[in-house]
């Protein structure tokens, strides 16, 4: 471990979920578990948040800019 690493503590169950986890998804370290979560959870926060218009709105091109209704 480098200077900037830190150490967290976790219950045993946690550390067998965590295993589980990493090799469903095929990481190499807990760390790489710990992101791919983070990122999946990220994502679907997103979704949700932008996804109100899905399959309504279609994507923004660079013609709509210069459509002007002045």
């Amino acid at each position: 471990m480098s200077a900037a690493d830190t150490s967290i503590r976790v219950s045993r169950e946690t550390l067998r979920d965590l295993e589980r986890l990493r090799q469903t998804f095929r990481t190499d370290t807990a760390e790489a578990t710990i992101r791919r979560l983070i990122e999946e959870r990220r994502s679907k926060a997103l979704a949700r948040m932008f996804g109100s218009g899905r399959g309504q709105i279609s994507p923004y091109s660079e013609a709509d800019r210069l459509v002007s209704d002045y």
